[in-house]
């Protein structure tokens, strides 16, 4: 208990939000994942990983339902907990910028093999992240709290100013077809959790010169070099937004009701670079 009280002090990051930034520095001997929302960690010498999710938008009793469900749908679905083995111990902390801080620690009953977890909830106004951490044994997890307890120092959240809007100059410099290959999240027909798996497939980012965005996997036409935003927000919401270019960086805002935010260098020499996926101009 005393070990992850500790590490409920120790995650840390840069994640950008609608108005608030979470700033950290990851672990040393970690190898940076593409797969999932926001940043995923792994371990290189043991078993263990931490991810931390983007800020989003909450309504309602933020708290009480991450002491009920653990904020589990928040979570993407190979990470979700499965059969949690005894009720969560939930500590309350403090982190600098932060409103609240609520720190849970469970285990998972996989295959019969205990899973360690520590998942934080942050708030800051009316948005929150979660940090996850976990390991597939015990002893991987003993391994990785001292590495998890360095992060803590350079934890804080920053409030974000907005960016200015999109110029025409500078939207023109951005706008068009982007393509790259990325690990794509296959379910399959068994109803358990966890039970499906990632696959690399064509994923693009859509840019028009007036500041919106469209993303999607496997192919994405542009018949006669037009693309139909407003019908595309219609039927896919979750991957439509608006883009903009401020101080040199290219900004990008994707689902309004629990917007998704990326902050990126601006493409050079055709090549766009988000979560570590490199893009190139179609």
């Amino acid at each position: 208990m005393k070990v992850l009280a500790l590490v409920a002090l120790a995650f840390a990051g840069v994640v950008h939000a609608q108005s608030h930034v979470l700033r950290y520095t990851p672990p040393a001997g970690v190898f940076k994942s593409s797969i999932g929302p926001g940043e995923s960690y792994s371990f290189n010498e043991m078993n263990a990983q931490v991810q931390v999710y983007p800020f989003r938008s909450f309504t309602g009793d933020i708290a009480q339902a991450f002491q009920r469900t653990l904020l589990r749908d928040w979570i993407s679905p190979m990470d979700q907990e499965e059969n949690v083995a005894v009720a969560p111990q939930f500590q309350r902390t403090q982190l600098p910028g932060a409103d609240l801080v609520i720190a849970a620690s469970f285990s998972e009953n996989r295959a019969g093999l205990a899973r360690p977890h520590l998942r934080m909830l942050i708030v800051a106004g009316n948005e929150a992240t979660i940090v996850d951490a976990s390991a597939g044994t015990t002893q991987s997890w003993q391994q990785a709290v001292p590495h998890l307890n360095q992060m803590a120092a350079s934890m804080r959240v920053d409030t974000a100013r907005a960016p200015t809007p999109i110029t025409g100059k500078a939207g023109q410099a951005v706008a068009g077809l982007y393509m790259g290959i990325k690990p794509k999240y296959m379910a399959t027909m068994v109803n358990v959790t966890g039970s499906g798996y990632w696959q690399n497939a064509l994923h693009y980012y859509l840019f028009s010169a007036d500041g919106r965005v469209y993303r999607a996997y496997d192919q994405l036409e542009t018949p006669g070099g037009r693309f139909d935003f407003d019908a595309a927000e219609r039927r896919d919401a979750m991957n439509v937004g608006r883009y903009t270019v401020d101080g040199g960086k290219l900004y990008i805002t994707l689902n309004r009701q629990e917007p998704e935010k990326i902050v990126t260098e601006l493409p050079k020499d055709g090549a766009l670079v988000i979560n570590s996926i490199s893009y190139k101009k179609q």
